[in-house]
């Protein structure tokens, strides 16, 4: 729990939501209350919603209030203020982002933390938060951007109440770290997964009701997931869509799947020449600053696709957007090496820093010039401290890889990866997350690592369930190498290159190579000649992508990321 400094209030005044009726923002007076909400689930009926929360009385802070918010489904973001009193809540996972700080009048709630960053006249750089985004493309736990603005976290609320200091608690923390080792059994457990998940599945589907599903379907397991469970449980009114550069793996496998299922698929090409186009538009800059949580470089999949797919009319106006996000993460895919092994004889620092190393090392490389001791002595100690915030002890060493699950969870999947959502509201669609629903999460905090490691629960129920006819004979994340032109280029240099040995080739292919292979072209966000003259290391296009975040803040690679201290 975190205890602000109170602002100040001298009455129900003194804390505004500066939220507004756009992306999905709705407000409601009723019960006494003004409440602004956006999602699905218990917000879509805002009065229901009013009486209930006017019925917990004076808005306890205790457990009253957090039993009340642990109750409520879907994925969701609200702001309410009653009689002495506001609130604002985000769910489980933070799929709608809010942010709050305080001036000299009061506090303001508002969802669009770099408006609110500017309305504040706020432009003092955290240089550890400017650090962890310039490594990992995002902060760590609560730090933002600029200090004096803060976020909700996932499963978090803030409330104020006159007279009292403002408070702001967890009332859902993501424990993967309590698996449940004495009652695990894998072929009840997939049985298990199976009911599970075509239960989420069909509350979707009947909540959309006759509304088009579109999925963005890929080669791997998480959209297929999607449309394979939706077709066992008859539903016919889904569509699918494919993109990336022509050839490439993912859209031969998407089409082959869709095919099987009957549903229909679309492609739309992206090379480096539409993605340079899409970072020149006036879109691109618009729905930056739609997206600019001060957390995270916004997430930018597939928001040129769906305006094509938009155009085109092969998406209906009321349709509902619905990625694989993110049953690759929840169902242990990330859980890598050597966290998907048991320390043996290590002591609870040792343990501690094989969790925090691992983590930086898989997650803080965008920059390899960053990569120096000084920095990840900085990443590692807030990773660290973050831990340390979630109440996560280390008990049995067999659970240790679920601090390491919740470290990503909380920052790489709730800040960067989730927010992708963001993509659909700003061209005026609704969206679905059923992979990352409450039942999901109560399933898979449970599962212990020997059924996280390989995905060995999940992909054993898709193959075991096998729905639609799309787990067997077709391949899962099988890459190819486009476009064609590069590959003759690719294979003479590798020739070349072979003496030198693994590391010098795969340093020359990043380099000079990798900028037109990339499936997102995302790199095509700089000219080629400044990406091959670059020394910094680059990553892949997200690096790319980062720096022109931060430098759209006046953040330097280098000078502006040295502590404080």
């Amino acid at each position: 729990m975190q205890v602000m400094a109170p602002p100040a209030m001298s009455g129900l005044d003194a804390v505004a939501i500066a939220i507004r009726k756009e992306f999905g923002w709705k407000r409601t007076q009723a019960a006494g209350i003004e409440l602004w909400t956006k999602g699905y689930g218990r917000v879509a009926d805002p009065k229901r919603l009013a009486r209930d929360m006017s019925a917990l009385g004076a808005l306890s802070a205790g457990r009253r209030l957090s039993d009340f918010l642990l109750g409520l489904d879907g994925h969701f973001a609200f702001a309410a203020r009653g009689a002495g009193w506001a609130l604002a809540v985000v769910d489980r996972v933070r799929s709608i982002p809010v942010a709050f700080a305080e001036s000299k009048d009061g506090a303001i709630i508002d969802d669009q933390a770099e408006r609110l960053r500017s309305r504040l006249g706020l432009d003092d750089i955290d240089s550890d938060a400017a650090l962890a985004l310039a490594m990992a493309g995002y902060t760590i736990d609560i730090a933002t951007l600029y200090k004096g603005i803060e976020q909700l976290g996932p499963g978090e609320f803030v409330l104020f109440r006159n007279g009292e200091v403002p408070r702001r608690e967890r009332y859902y923390t993501y424990r993967p770290w309590r698996a449940d080792k004495p009652t695990y059994n894998a072929t009840k457990a997939r049985k298990a997964l199976a009911e599970t998940t075509l239960s989420i599945i069909d509350e979707m589907m009947k909540g959309i009701g006759d509304r088009e599903l579109v999925v963005p379907l890929s080669a791997g397991r998480d959209s297929r997931l999607i449309v394979s469970a939706a077709k066992q449980l008859g539903y016919e009114n889904v569509r699918t869509f494919a993109y990336g550069r022509r050839g490439n793996h993912e859209a031969a496998a998407s089409k082959a799947i869709a095919e099987r299922l009957g549903y229909p698929w679309r492609f739309v090409a992206t090379d480096t020449g539409f993605m340079r186009r899409h970072y020149a538009s006036e879109d691109w800059r618009a729905y930056n600053a739609f997206a600019d949580t001060l957390q995270s470089v916004p997430f930018v999949q597939d928001l040129p696709q769906v305006q094509v797919l938009k155009r085109d009319g092969y998406l209906p106006e009321d349709a509902v957007l619905c990625n694989g996000n993110s049953g690759d993460f929840i169902s242990g895919n990330h859980v890598v090496p050597p966290m998907d092994e048991i320390p043996d004889g290590q002591t609870p620092q040792q343990r501690m820093d094989r969790i925090t190393g691992t983590l930086y090392s898989k997650h803080f490389s965008l920059w390899s010039a960053l990569r120096t001791g000084e920095n990840e002595r900085r990443v590692r100690d807030a990773i660290g401290a973050s831990i340390i915030r979630a109440s996560a002890e280390l008990g049995d060493p067999q659970d240790d890889f679920g601090i390491y699950e919740y470290a990503e969870f909380q920052d790489r999947q709730c800040k960067f990866v989730i927010t992708g959502q963001r993509i659909y509201e700003y061209l005026g669609h609704e969206w679905r997350l059923p992979l990352w629903d409450n039942a999901y999460l109560d399933f898979f905090e449970k599962v212990p690592l020997a059924g996280k490691r390989g995905q060995n629960i999940y992909a054993g129920m898709l193959e075991d369930e096998n729905w639609g006819g799309v787990w067997q004979g077709l391949p899962v994340n099988r890459k190819t190498i486009q476009p064609a032109w590069v590959r003759p280029l690719r294979w003479l240099a590798k020739a070349v290159y072979a003496p030198l040995g693994r590391d010098a080739w795969h340093r020359f292919e990043k380099r000079y190579f990798q900028y037109w292979m990339e499936l997102g072209s995302h790199s095509a966000i700089r000219p080629y000649r400044e990406v091959v003259a670059c020394r910094d290391g680059a990553r892949h296009g997200i690096s790319w992508l980062t720096r022109h975040y931060l430098e759209s803040h006046s953040v330097g690679l280098h000078a502006d990321l040295k502590s404080a201290a």
